[in-house]
């Protein structure tokens, strides 16, 4: 009889692990958000809005910060409550240059007391430098804040454009997977390039 019942328990935690396997291979694509400007006409910040029925699913923000080429990279990660971030990689592409990326480093919130430390990466391919945290940690919950310092910026680039792909979570007995995708562009002005 206690065979019969270990048994029957035991097939019922392979089906519940079986059940979130499945659960997590099953992907919900987002490639169309809405692009919106800072309301603030001395900030450059742009938002990509991704919503899903009416409900907003994500909000990532950037404000390259010109003065007047890019001097700081702001990017923000805003989301519901009930998810956690799961990756990020964005790619900052300059153009109309001489063909190479813009140079970057990092700071918070990756330099902090946070634990388990977020995982993050940084490099260059072609003409993109690429951030990607491959994990959150404790922050997966929370509203993300980055800051990506220029050190240089390609001479003459007027252009900047922001590729940004997130995975997010919505957490339960069946974890949903929302790959957001999207790409913000901004303009250096003449104007500023002028003054610089």
């Amino acid at each position: 009889m206690r065979r019969r019942a270990f048994l029957a328990s035991a097939l019922t935690a392979a089906s519940i692990t079986a059940a979130g396997c499945s659960a997590v291979e099953s992907q919900t694509e987002h490639t169309d958000p809405t692009v919106k400007t800072d309301d603030n006409p001395r900030d450059d910040g742009k938002y990509l809005e991704f919503s899903e029925d009416g409900t907003n699913l994500a909000t990532v923000g950037v404000d390259p910060r010109f003065t007047p080429s890019p001097n700081h990279f702001h990017t923000s990660i805003s989301h519901p409550e009930d998810t956690e971030l799961q990756s990020l990689t964005q790619r900052f592409v300059a153009l109309g240059g001489d063909g190479t990326p813009p140079q970057i480093s990092i700071q918070g919130p990756f330099m902090g007391d946070h634990k388990p430390h977020p995982s993050v990466s940084l490099f260059r391919e072609g003409t993109a430098a690429v951030v990607e945290v491959h994990q959150f940690g404790e922050i997966a919950d929370e509203t993300v804040f980055m800051d990506l310092p220029v050190t240089q910026w390609p001479e003459s680039a007027r252009q900047l454009i922001v590729e940004s792909t997130i995975e997010l979570v919505e957490p339960g007995l069946i974890d949903r997977t929302h790959v957001l995708d999207g790409q913000l562009e901004f303009e250096l002005s003449v104007e500023g390039e002028a003054n610089g």
